[in-house]
Order: C-alpha cells, then structure tokens, then sequence
C-alpha cells in the first residue's frame, strides 16, 4: 500500500506488547501522509525503541550526568574564546540581547545569501550579533572577505576539521550519511558558544575606553536557525516577551507537528531559542554525546533526550505555529485553504521554514513559486 518493499516491515520490536501496538499506530498514522522515504526513516528509528508506560522513544545510548563546570572545561570547548574575546573587546556596540547562530557549507551558499538578505531586513530593531560557522575552508574564507568590517556585527568561525575539510562542501540530502554528519555537529557547536559566553571573570576594556563585563555575556540569548529558513518579520520581540527577563525557559523550539512519534509537540531543530542555564547546558552535553556516539538525523534524538525522564529537568516549549510555521503548513496546508484563511495567517508569520521537502532545487523553486527567493543571480550578502 505505501510502495515499500516487504523486508522494510521486518522490524523487531522491543518492549511490551502495548508499547508494540503504539508504535504501530504511530507508523500507520504518519505513513498515511508521508513520503516512503519518511516512512523508512520511521522504520528503522523504530529498531531502536525503548518502552515507556505512555509512550515509545529512541533508546539513550549515553546517559553522562556532569555538573555545568565539567562539561564546559575542556581545552576543546574554547577554540573560538579568542574570536569571541577579540569581537566584544572591539566591537562599539553594546552587550546584544541576542546570538544568532547558523551553519553554512558551499553547497547552501546561495540560500545563506537569501536567508541573510531577509534576516537583515527584518532584525533591525534589537541589538543582537550574527554568528556564522563556516562547515568548509572554502565557504570560511567566501564569509571572512564578506564581513571583513568591526561594524558588521557579524562573527565567521571555523567549524570544520582541516584534515576532512572536503567532507561537508555540497548541498547534502536529508537522511543522507553526509547530512548526518554534518548536521550532529550541531550541538557541540551550541555547547562550544555557550561554554564560552557564559565565562565569568575580569572585566574587559573596549577599544573605545567603555567597560564590558564578561559577566553580561551570560545574558545573551542564542537563537539558531537553519539557512533555508525565511525571517519575513522580526522575531526578537515574540522572543523576548515569552522568554521573559526572568528566564521562564531554558528552551524554546518551532514545532514541525503534532502527535508525532506520540509527543504532542514535536520540536524543529532548525529554529532554536536557548537561553544560558545549567539546564540548557547540560541538555546540549546529552544531545551532543548522543550524536557522537552515533551520526544521526539530530532532530529525533533531540526530542527523545528533551523529553528523557533519566534526565535533569529543562525548562521547555514550542514557539506559535502561526508566528513558526513548518513547510507543510505554510507553503501547503494553508495554501489549500487560499482566501482570506491564508492572507490571515501569513499575516503572522514571523520566520518560515522550508522543510517537509528534500532537495537543494526544490527548496529552491518553492521559495522562488511563493516570493520568498530574493536577488538570485546576486554571489554575495
């Protein structure tokens, strides 16, 4: 029925019977509205399931319980403190409120020049510093010549490893062995920023004479969010009155759907709102460990270790569909609904990601088809 061959049903379910039935369920259903190739992918994360008294969850291949200080005290943690130190010595600005973090290779070069277009248009009104980690040498230097200017506000760090620099060049697929790679370094670099903005210590003198506490970095909030996201209005606001000056979350997520893998929101990798705590830290510590110990698609085991009851509690929620929405709403679902319904909504969108679809020129096209591809042929930012 779903144009899949009869082996890739051969799954071995661990676990009690009930917890086998849910699973199955949760199969059946999304697989009436997936692609084959999301079915498979289901399929074999469901070889790794553990079972819950609700509900089924990939099993933890690594449960480390280190204090905040132990996990960001290693010498690897800090390659970039120098970067960082030397941009807020520098910079004439004052402390952001914000990180805003994104990955880039020379395969997505085209998209991190639409996503900066965007972002640069509509992120005008709060203090906030870019942060831009290059996964090639190529890609590195095409940043550094970009924003080579202290008032840029603007960041290029290295994330690549020089002895496989060739690794992560191309527009890689979803749930393709490259793309697994690439994508489970995503939470040692988050941990690696954190580590490092969260240090405490002397005060630093700017270039102008002003004073700036280290301390004051704690403060800052990162927001990462995915190259083939559009920020069509400012999110910082929304931000910033959900988070609170309190801090009333560790973490904030766009949700991609509902009742998925039985969790009720099912939290979207691509947009992430993470304000400095031991929670937060020690939350990214168990993601990290997890995608080392195992290159994978990061999102799935980020839900499980959220979610994980052998874990320390983190304060967590899903950001607004309307304000967030995944591809398959905004681009499909109230594409469908046409008139007024989708004038209404799109009205609040905030930033939308162009996921629920596979491929660099699709992505592409989809963007181009719904307004949202701007200056193409343009080669720079």
């Amino acid at each position: 029925m779903f144009g899949i061959k009869t082996s890739t049903l051969s799954v071995s379910f661990r676990g009690r019977r009930g917890a086998t039935v849910v699973v199955i369920a949760c199969i059946v259903a999304y697989a009436l509205r997936s692609s084959t190739k999301d079915l498979t992918r289901i399929l074999y994360h469901s070889t790794q399931i553990e079972s819950h008294d609700a509900c089924p969850s990939l099993r933890l291949a690594v449960v480390p319980n280190e204090e905040s200080a132990d996990i960001c005290s290693p010498r690897g943690r800090h390659k970039w403190r120098d970067d960082l130190d030397h941009y807020f010595e520098e910079s004439t600005e004052r402390m952001p409120s914000f990180a805003v973090v994104c990955q880039v290779n020379s395969g997505y070069w085209d998209f991190f020049v639409n996503w900066h277009r965007h972002f640069r248009k509509n992120s005008k009104r709060t203090e906030h510093v870019l942060i831009i980690i290059a996964e090639d040498a190529s890609i590195h230097s095409k940043l550094e010549a970009l924003f080579d200017s202290a008032t840029s506000a603007t960041i290029v760090l290295p994330g690549y490893d020089i002895a496989n620099d060739h690794a992560h060049h191309n527009a890689e697929d979803y749930d393709s062995i490259t793309y697994k790679s690439l994508v489970s370094t995503r939470a040692t670099h988050l941990l690696n920023l954190m580590c490092i903005l969260g240090v405490t210590g002397e005060d630093v003198v700017k270039s102008n004479g002003a004073i700036a506490s280290k301390d004051t970095r704690k403060d800052i909030i990162i927001v990462y969010s995915d190259v083939d996201t559009v920020w069509v209005k400012d999110p910082f606001p929304y931000i910033q009155k959900l988070i609170g000056k309190n801090k009333s979350y560790d973490l904030l997520a766009a949700v991609d759907d509902h009742d998925y893998w039985c969790v009720k929101d099912y939290y979207c990798t691509g947009f992430l709102v993470i304000a400095q705590s031991p929670a937060s830290i020690s939350f990214l510590s168990h993601w990290e460990k997890e995608l080392k110990y195992a290159p994978q698609l990061n999102q799935p085991i980020f839900n499980t270790v959220l979610r994980s009851s052998k874990l320390p509690k983190i304060r967590h929620s899903g950001l607004g569909e309307m304000e967030f929405p995944p591809g398959r709403l905004y681009f499909d679902q109230w594409v469908k609904e046409g008139g007024e319904s989708e004038r209404q909504k799109k009205e609040e969108t905030m930033v939308v990601h162009n996921n629920y679809i596979i491929g660099h020129d699709a992505k592409m096209k989809r963007f181009e088809e719904h307004g949202l591809w701007i200056n193409k042929k343009r080669s720079n930012a």
